[in-house]
């Protein structure tokens, strides 16, 4: 009897897309399932550019299957779809792996299905893949670039082709690590002789004030760093985010009185009130409470109990314990008086995070983006109710698209004349030129493939007095 072999890695990689596939799982909680901890960093590495690799390139995997078998996609079994995924990835874009690895392991992995029948079709769909030599995708480029035709259609329309086609190339990437320093755990300048100590190099954000960017050497998870709390892996426009509502000593211009007055209550009192709505994980709600006087009010809600406990455990890790968690729905009305500050990352299609949540490519349609701006303007109407006259409403999504952004707040300042867009003055009291992230409407974007981080939209919106 032959015996079958896999290595840990691509055993691990296929469990998870078959999950993400049958399942609707998400690859990224898989991967920091506590599952794969005894994995070696070098079979961690392989698991997850397996996984990610594969989703990020996943129809134009599945045009090659169809190509060299023959056979439309649905022909098959998930397992055996999913393995010639895995063996296709690793010869058309692993050029480290080597090719007769590849392919045995895709063989022995639908063995290991007992899917032994097909074990055969997969080895010749991957020896035709060695044997051919690059397709030419030129004609399609949905295929060429592995986007939805719809998507790509609607960036085509907006930016023009060459811009799409960057656009969603900049998705198919490995997303560049960011982080901020947590001195509650450890001081910077101990956190700074670790990364020396690892050969890792790190320069500040051009995006984001506190942000920095690894510039090279290793950073995972699982590196002391992140794992004691002494940094926080966080986006750089996530981190813009927290900022634009956050930081101290700042001033807008009262359009009315032309008087000055404080955009941040904690220059005009000694217990600032912040509202954040819908706060789990808790990655910008952490920033904004380091951020904040000691002594300021910070309530947390979210409907999820479940996302709020990984937020008090994201808490307990930065040593962040001057936040009041509560699970609440933010489309209801709320028991709550005015806030000072209210911040609604709102939930959203996610398409600007795609370099680190390919799957959603996949799984997101027009009609749901339509149903999650109906969401948004229903929770921006309902946070708006708890700002206080000269206080400060900040409203953001990760997502490309200006129906889930501009649109938005086109449609709330219709309703809402009182709340003045300050998005650009806010950029420029950080210290941040803001003329390549205003759009011609609302608010700011940033997208990866022009600033390197997720693709974001923000707006600032001041209550006047």
């Amino acid at each position: 009897m032959m015996n079958v072999t896999v290595t840990e890695a691509r055993r691990a990689a296929f469990e998870i897309l078959r999950r993400v596939e049958k399942e609707g799982a998400y690859a990224s909680n898989l991967l920091a399932s506590s599952r794969y901890e005894q994995l070696s960093r070098e079979d961690r590495a392989l698991m997850q550019e397996l996984v990610l690799g594969v989703l990020r390139r996943q129809s134009q995997l599945d045009f090659l299957i169809e190509h060299f078998a023959g056979r439309k996609l649905n022909k098959f079994d998930t397992e055996v779809i999913i393995a010639l995924r895995l063996g296709l990835y690793q010869l058309r874009f692993l050029s480290r792996i080597p090719q007769h690895a590849a392919l045995n392991e895709s063989v022995n992995l639908v063995k290991e299905q007992k899917k032994l029948s097909a074990a055969p079709l997969v080895n010749a769909v991957l020896r035709e893949a060695q044997r051919t030599g690059e397709i030419d995708f030129s004609q399609r480029p949905d295929i060429e670039t592995s986007h939805p035709a719809w998507l790509l259609g609607r960036w085509v329309s907006r930016f023009g082709t060459e811009e799409a086609m960057a656009m969603a190339m900049a998705n198919n990437t490995a997303p560049r690590v960011a982080f901020r320093f947590n001195t509650k755990k450890s001081s910077e300048e101990k956190t700074r002789s670790w990364f020396d100590e690892n050969e890792t190099t790190i320069r500040r954000s051009e995006l984001a004030p506190g942000a920095w960017v690894i510039e090279s050497g290793n950073l995972s998870a699982q590196s002391e760093p992140v794992r004691e709390g002494w940094i926080y892996l966080q986006d750089e426009a996530s981190q813009l985010v927290a900022h634009l509502i956050a930081d101290c000593g700042l001033r807008i211009a009262d359009l009315e009185s032309k008087k000055t007055i404080p955009s941040n209550p904690q220059s005009a009192n000694h217990n600032p009130q912040f509202l954040d709505l819908c706060a789990a994980p808790g990655g910008k709600t952490t920033l904004i409470a380091s951020l904040l006087p000691e002594n300021a009010l910070i309530v947390a809600g979210d409907l999820h109990f479940h996302r709020l406990r990984t937020m008090r455990e994201l808490c307990a890790r930065l040593g962040v314990d001057n936040i009041n968690m509560l699970q609440l729905d933010a489309t209801k009305t709320l028991p709550f008086a005015q806030f000072d500050l209210v911040l609604l990352d709102a939930p959203c299609s996610g398409l600007g995070t795609l370099q680190r949540h390919p799957e959603i490519k996949w799984r997101m349609s027009e009609a749901k983006i339509g149903e999650m701006a109906g969401l948004q303007k229903q929770l921006l109407a309902n946070a708006s109710r708890h700002v206080r006259a000269g206080g400060l409403l900040v409203y953001s999504v990760c997502s490309t698209e200006p129906e889930e952004g501009e649109e938005v707040i086109a449609d709330f300042r219709n309703d809402h004349h009182e709340f003045r867009d300050m998005t650009r003055e806010r950029h420029i009291e950080l210290g941040i030129d803001p003329t390549p992230l205003l759009t011609a409407g609302f608010g700011a974007r940033t997208f990866t493939h022009r600033q390197g981080s997720e693709s974001f939209f923000v707006c600032v919106l001041w209550k006047r007095r």
